[in-house]
């Protein structure tokens, strides 16, 4: 009998410990799930700014926008368009549909173009920016708004796609243009990222927890801690750095020259290819502004996350799948919580008004005309009449930042790797940037 009582106090005690068990298991699936795709998102339509900027006078002022006859870009266009400044496009499609649109809202003495531009090609940037030039000749504003979700293929330059469309392409079309915009200053470069390209979840248990064992649990936004990588390139970098605030030690200087560049695309995975783009952008700007402060010559360089909207952005392609996701229960709690977050994200989306209102204070603010180099992201703070300096509403602290963005060596390499990549002398400081033999 005695037997018999500790057989049924340990099937008790079993049927507890199990019990206990799955409450535990399901606290620690739960509600990771709810804070990122309810509590957060939550939390941040409530907190969010309205956006209210001052309208700009651009009269007299040219404009040149890339991607901008669709979506953000578009919607930027016709902001500035209305304030008075002739807008040129640089699109692959939609040009007339775009033009007429820009005709019609136009307060310029001269009229809006549309030209071609296919940032997958050199050649097709290298003849946007001869024609400019050559027709028009002054350029006060440049926003380097395409962006592409396709990736891991190759263009037919012999670069991955994303890499090329998002970052190396506006990379060459700013610096073929950079000579007009030095002598049309004061001026000013705006560089749309995104906040894949600056922040990430935090790493949780396959990592052992980097960033710390709550954040790593419940996949809060850190700052992106891995390099920036070109091809089988990675950039080196000092996360204690800080940018312009260190001189390089006899050790560090960069060799003469470049490791070779491989696009191998076995291992690609479209979501990590456009994020390592997008960080690449927020890079160059940064490193542009440090170039063109050294230089005193009225060219202001900014990066803005306008954050996720509603346009018709496409969704990321070319992600594959592991044999799991085809498991029934795996696959129908996908289908399920990939609808709920879904319906979630739309309605937490800002509208591309709210986005291109942004861009337009970026590039046109006066007050950010003195402190180039900021990335702009109206989850920091509202863009105007925050509280703060009028140049640090909405900027990112560096703390938030990419410790790579903030190393000047990583950056200097960046600018070298992508020069040979686009055959241009990574020298190029005057009134030309001529392209290599």
């Amino acid at each position: 009998k005695k037997k018999e009582e500790e057989e049924k106090e340990e099937e008790e005690l079993e049927k507890e410990c199990e019990k206990w068990c799955s409450i535990v298991c399901k606290v620690l699936i739960m509600v990771p799930i709810l804070v990122t795709y309810v509590l957060m998102p939550a939390r941040e339509l409530v907190l969010r700014p309205e956006m209210t900027i001052d309208t700009p006078n651009l009269s007299g002022m040219r404009a040149v926008v890339t991607g901008g006859c669709s979506g953000l870009g578009l919607h930027t266009a016709l902001l500035m368009a209305q304030s008075g400044a002739s807008v040129t496009l640089g699109c692959h499609s939609n040009s007339e549909l775009a033009l007429q649109r820009l005709k019609k809202v136009s307060k310029a003495k001269a009229q809006p173009a549309v030209w071609p531009l296919e940032m997958d090609s050199f050649d097709s940037v290298r003849s946007f920016a001869e024609r400019y030039i050559e027709s028009i000749g002054t350029l006060h504003i440049l926003v380097n708004n395409v962006g592409s979700t396709k990736a891991c293929s190759l263009t037919t330059d012999g670069i991955e796609s994303a890499f090329q469309v998002n970052y190396l392409s506006h990379f060459l079309l700013t610096n073929l243009l950079l000579p007009t915009l030095r002598a049309s200053s004061p001026a000013r470069i705006v560089n749309v990222a995104c906040q894949e390209g600056y922040l990430r979840a935090a790493r949780g248990w396959s990592h052992r927890f980097p960033e710390g064992i709550l954040q790593g649990w419940l996949g809060s936004p850190v700052p992106i801690q891995e390099t920036i990588r070109v091809g089988s390139v990675r950039l080196a970098f000092n996360a204690e750095r800080k940018s312009s605030t260190h001189e390089l030690e006899a050790s560090e200087v960069l060799e003469e020259s470049s490791p070779e560049v491989d696009w191998n695309l076995d291992r690609c995975k479209a979501t990590e290819a456009y994020s390592n783009a997008k960080l690449a952008v927020i890079a160059f700007s940064r490193a542009l502004e440090s170039r063109l402060r050294s230089s005193h010559e009225g060219v202001t360089s900014h990066a803005i996350n306008p954050n996720a909207m509603l346009t018709d952005f496409k969704q990321l392609a070319g992600e594959r799948s592991s044999s799991l996701s085809y498991f029934p229960p795996v696959w129908i709690a996908g289908k399920v919580f990939g609808f709920v977050g879904e319906r979630l994200r739309q309605m937490t989306m800002r509208s591309v008004e709210h986005g291109a209102k942004g861009v337009l204070h970026v590039a046109s603010s006066k007050a950010l005309e003195k402190s180039g180099g900021g990335l702009y992201d109206d989850t920091e703070t509202s863009f105007t009449r925050c509280g703060r300096a009028p140049a640090f509403c909405g900027r990112v602290p560096e703390t938030w930042l990419p410790p790579v963005v903030l190393d000047d060596a990583a950056l200097s390499e960046l600018w070298k790797l992508s020069s040979e990549l686009v055959r241009l002398d990574p020298r190029c400081e005057g009134d030309t940037c001529d392209a290599l033999s």
